[in-house]
């Protein structure tokens, strides 16, 4: 007997992963200058005083919430 599937469980879970992903300042930050443009981590670093490893994590976790999206320059 399998175990019936909850129609909401996959809601509630992106819900959870949006709330997650806007529980720190630094990714409120980076959302705040994306919405302003464009940027480069390098210069999302700069503006939020971080380094460019730690800028780029955060946004992989508001890429992962859906909050944006990213492309690759040469």
């Amino acid at each position: 007997m399998s175990i019936p599937v909850n129609p909401k469980r996959e809601v509630y879970e992106n819900l959870a992963r949006v709330g997650s992903a806007l529980s720190s300042a630094v990714r409120l930050e980076l959302l705040e200058l994306l919405a302003q443009g464009e940027r480069s981590v390098d210069e999302l670093a700069r503006l939020t005083g971080t380094t460019v490893a730690n800028a780029s994590q955060h946004l992989q976790k508001l890429k992962q919430a859906g909050l944006i999206v990213g492309r690759k320059d040469a």
